[in-house]
């Protein structure tokens, strides 16, 4: 007898496994007093919704819509399911709530326009993430990508400006244009290549390959006061990409997970995550640079702590295990004080801003002879322009995390110093 359909399931619907995933990395349940409090990329690593700071609350939510992304559910199953869920919980109509940091009390309603909302946002931009994914692996072979409106009246005006706008994947463009750009945004994108769009101009469609120039405004923050960037024609906390913040955030779930582990499997994690996800170290630095001019900014800024930048490279991880002194962690950190002394060293922000990337490629690792606690130099080649190579030294001091001091450019043959430094894995030649 033929396996019941599930209620709601629709025929022929095929999980979408990118969408599925994307949605599996908002596991932190964020509770808020409004949609400000959560902010852009960190939608990708937390579930919220706007006024519940409930979390029995919250997971109400988080099921439902986890159901939805899972199963295809449509706006009707999902209303039926998860209205009934929050009446029982005394959560419907109008709820007062009390901001616990402040006292502000307002009311917030929950009624099925209410959750028409809070469905389409999320449905959206788990689409949107898991199409980026889709887009990143292909780029390859279908190496741009197209902005497409729904082309009728209800396109907004400023949406339909990028119709029809082709660039390359890694174009800045698109990590903050990237579309759903805004409440009920319908816009989508693409991934194509130059035959696609070729046949689409001999069709006769409008194919525009320049990307049009940003016009900044700025929005204050009413939660926090801070003044943030938003491109004109992008509803404020819409300016990212949430695939690309998928990215990042993956980057730092895996940090996150090396800590816990040995540091051997936590470093060989952290490197097979890496190469299987090519963008990934790519927005890591993105966000890494982000860190460093929020610090710039503000360096009392309480996010401005420190942050997990990468790991150890495996075979100096392995040859400090063989030799019986293992790191605690494979995890590299950076504390803001260190940060900052870097940021006004000789090597200046441009390179600094490269971090994860530069400790990624790292080729050779040395100990510091006689340094309590333990003290590594990271060796990078940096190839300039004219083709020369110069080496970068990475001062890391071993700890639960360990934390990159800072770096230089030296000579090679100071790094052959055998009186100052031992060579612990890899070359320098």
């Amino acid at each position: 007898m033929p396996e019941a359909i599930p209620a709601g399931l629709r025929l022929g619907y095929a999980e979408p496994r990118d969408a599925v995933a994307a949605f599996d990395q908002r596991n932190l349940l964020q509770p808020s007093f409004r949609w400000q409090d959560v902010w852009q990329e960190e939608h990708s690593r937390a579930f919220a919704v706007a006024g519940v700071q409930r979390l029995d609350i919250l997971q109400v939510f988080r099921d439902e819509i986890d159901a939805a992304v899972r199963e295809g559910r449509s706006l009707a199953d999902f209303s039926r399911t998860i209205r009934q869920r929050l009446v029982a919980k005394g959560w419907w109509g109008n709820i007062p709530i009390t901001d616990t940091a402040t006292g502000e009390e307002r009311i917030t309603r929950f009624d099925d326009r209410r959750l028409q909302v809070i469905f389409d946002v999320n449905m959206r931009q788990s689409a949107a993430a898991g199409r980026w994914q889709r887009i990143e692996r292909g780029a390859a072979q279908f190496p741009l990508v197209m902005y497409r409106t729904m082309r009728d009246e209800r396109v907004r005006a400023s949406h339909r400006a990028w119709d029809g706008l082709v660039l390359p994947v890694n174009h800045p463009f698109w990590r903050t244009h990237y579309p759903p750009n805004g409440w009920r945004c319908r816009c989508t994108a693409f991934a194509l290549n130059q035959r696609d769009v070729d046949r689409r101009r001999a069709a006769g469609e409008a194919i525009q390959t320049e990307a049009p120039p940003i016009d900044w405004i700025s929005y204050v923050n009413p939660r926090t006061g801070q003044v943030v960037p938003v491109p004109r024609g992008i509803d404020p906390g819409f300016a990212y990409n949430p695939g690309q913040a998928r990215d990042g955030a993956f980057f730092d779930q895996a940090l996150g997970k090396a800590l816990t582990a040995s540091p051997l499997a936590g470093a060989v994690a952290v490197a097979q995550a890496t190469a299987d996800h090519h963008m990934l170290l790519t927005q890591a630095v993105q966000q890494w640079g982000d860190w460093v001019d929020g610090l710039v900014a503000d360096p009392a800024h309480p996010a401005s702590a420190g942050r997990n930048v990468g790991t150890l490279p495996v075979g100096a991880v392995r040859a400090l295990v063989q030799r019986g002194v293992p790191p605690a962690s494979a995890v590299l950190g950076v504390q803001a004080a260190d940060a900052q002394r870097a940021l006004q060293a000789g090597t200046g922000p441009a390179l600094y801003r490269r971090l994860p990337a530069l400790l990624a490629a790292a080729r050779a690792a040395l100990l510091v002879r006689g340094s309590q606690p333990p003290a590594l130099v990271l060796v990078v080649d940096l190839t300039a322009a004219d083709g020369s190579v110069s080496k970068l030294a990475v001062q890391v001091l071993a700890a639960r995390v360990n934390l990159v001091r800072g770096m230089s450019v030296v000579p090679a043959e100071d790094l052959r110093n055998e009186a100052t430094y031992e060579l612990l894995w890899g070359s320098i030649e």
